[in-house]
This record gives structure tokens, sequence and C-alpha cells, in this order.
């Protein structure tokens, strides 16, 4: 049996190509979600056409998203409380043969990893290999990312230089690309149009980010004052409770604020915006695949999609930021293409592998 662990939208939006492919096929597969993000990740999944998961795990800590450490703790001891009371019927379920997925660097990657160990089965871990070079960066993604590469033992890597990162680990297998473009190229064609009225899209959500008030504060005044064009700022529920003051003291005239969108929406935003400032590393890939003038707002990445070419990395240095939006044209590409599906090489393996019988 084929069991995908996630508990955010990102995820799924990562991990929804492959399980579509899998329905293509015929074969079966369960949706355990943690609900880290809380329930607005189960309004997310119909866009993407995911169906309705089977096990509710957790949902955030008391309904609402994960924004602290004690929310971690509590969040991460409902879970083992419900694998410890099911642990029999889990494993009379799962079996010999299967094996549970997992997605990218948050902490329900490292949650999967660790059911599958603890029920005794495989664990299968989708966009592995990453690496920033520092674990503190981005934190806590990067400590995810080490440990769940140290519990996998399937790998699927999106690039030679991720699978180099794995080296003396067995099981590693090339995707030639992340599962996300595979979502993108559904809508792209429709969604490349420049718009009459140019825009710049702002999505800054990352725990590290958001916890440095005085770089917060300090990177919106840069962008407000800095931008030659309107805003669309992005905000999920953690993003909209951390940045609750300085949100308020934005220029509504220039700046827009919507609140985190379906990607079946936030697709074509991207992909018609002037420029993009991200700390989102999905978002990074995304910005790569369509060549649209990106700077990623963190001190590290561990990808290498798009830099030195449409991408900057700003080290989280203002100049470096004012730049970028001052000279954003200079750094837009023609969209790429991939030969190969990534959501496809992942199903084939766990196939080839019997994970699907």
């Amino acid at each position: 049996m084929i069991v995908f662990c996630y508990g955010t939208t990102a995820e799924a939006i990562k991990l929804g190509p492959v399980m579509s492919r899998l329905t293509e096929r015929g074969v079966a597969f369960e949706q355990w979600v943690t609900l880290q993000q809380a329930a607005t990740v189960l309004d997310s999944l119909p866009a993407l056409g995911i169906p309705t998961p089977d096990r509710v795990l957790a949902v955030g800590r008391s309904g609402r998203p994960l924004s602290g450490p004690l929310d971690v703790v509590v969040w991460f001891a409902r879970i083992a409380w419900w694998a410890m009371r099911r642990r029999r019927a889990l494993r009379a379920q799962l079996g010999r043969g299967s094996v549970i997925v997992v997605h990218g660097d948050t902490m329900t990657s490292v949650v999967g990893a660790l059911l599958a160990r603890f029920l005794r089965v495989d664990s299968a871990h989708v966009e592995a290999g990453l690496r920033s070079g520092n674990w503190r960066h981005p934190f806590p993604e990067e400590l995810d990312r080490r440990i769940v590469g140290r519990l996998a033992t399937v790998h699927y890597a999106p690039t030679e230089v991720a699978a180099g990162h794995l080296t003396g680990r067995r099981n590693v297998v090339m995707t030639h690309g992340n599962t996300v473009v595979d979502a993108v190229l559904d809508r792209r064609r429709d969604a490349t149009a420049a718009p009459d009225n140019p825009y710049g899209v702002v999505l800054l959500h990352r725990f590290e980010f958001l916890s440095n008030s005085g770089l917060v504060r300090k990177t919106l005044q840069c962008i407000v004052d800095d931008s030659p064009v309107r805003l669309v700022m992005v905000v999920d529920d953690l993003a909209r409770h951390s940045l609750q003051d300085a949100l308020a003291t934005l220029p509504t005239e220039k700046v827009t604020i919507v609140d985190k969108l379906p990607h079946a929406q936030f697709a074509p935003l991207i992909a018609q915006a002037a420029f993009i400032v991200t700390d989102s590393g999905g978002v990074q890939e995304e910005a790569a695949f369509l060549g649209v003038p990106t700077l990623v707002h963190r001190r590290a990445t561990e990808r290498d999609e798009g830099l030195g070419a449409n991408v900057v990395l700003s080290g989280w240095d203002l100049p470096v930021l004012a730049a970028f939006l001052h000279e954003h044209a200079a750094y837009r590409r023609e969209p790429t293409s991939l030969e190969h599906s990534p959501s496809d090489a992942v199903v084939q393996d766990l196939v080839d592998r019997g994970y699907g019988s």
C-alpha cells in the first residue's frame, strides 16, 4: 500500500501530480494528513483534484495553525498518541510492501518518516537531497530535511546536485526536476499573458523571517519604497498573525493584501507578475520554471533552480533587495520546458518496487 503523509498546502500541491498519475494507473493509495496548517489544507484539496483524506491525525493545535514551539510539541504528542493507540491495527493494515511517502522539509515530513519506522514499513522522500549547507538556515526546514534524509528508505532527488548530497545512501532516484513543475504545467498556457497594470507579488511566510521583527519592518519598508509597480502581498494565517501590526501600516494605494490563494489562482498570479519577492523555496522553483524575475529573501537556499538567471538570493541584504526591485526586468527569462515528468518518475519507481500492489 502507498500512503501519502502531508500537512501543508504546499505539500499537497507537490504531491497532487503523483496522486493523480497513480489514479490514472488504477493504483490505490491512502492519505494521512497532520494539518499542521489546520483546516485550510482541506479547503485547498478540491481545486487540486485531490480526494478527501482517509485519516486526519491532528488539526494543528486545537484547530489553529502551528505558530510556536509549544504548538509543535502538543501537535506532535497528539499524533504520537494517535499512532500508539492504533499501532496493531495499522501494522496489520499496511503489512509488508507498504510505503509512507513524504515531501520536502516540513515537520510533517519528519512525522511521516518516523511513523514509517514505528509501523515497520518503508518511507519515500520526494524532493530529497536539497541542502543549504547550514543547518540553521532556513530553520527548522534544513534540519527537517536532514532528519528525513537519515530516516527515508527511498530518496527522490530532483537534481544531480541533490543526489550528490545523498552519496552513500541506498535507493537514490533522480527525477530530473521537482513535481511542482507538473502542477504548474497544467495552468501555464493560460497564465503567461502580461497584464495591462503590472504588479509585483510578495510572499513572506517562513518562521525564520517572521520571527525577526526588525528585519520584517525594514524589508517591508524597502519593498514599498523601491517597488516601481503596485504590490500584491499574499499572507497565510501564520503570516497574518505575525505581521498584524506591520500590515496595518502598509499604504493601501500601493499594496493589496490577499489571503493565501488556491494553487489554481496562485499559479496565474505569479506567472503574470512583473517580479516576485519571496522566502518560499517552492515558489523559487516555480518562478525559475516560468522565467519570472524573483528575489529569494533568505540567508541561504537549498535550491539552485534559477540562480544566476532569473532568481537572486538576497542573503537578507536590503541593498540587494532594493537593487533587484529597480532592475527586475533584466532578470526575466523565457519559460523552460522539461523532457521528462518528475511525477512520472516517482510513480514508475513506486510501482516498480511493488508498493502499489
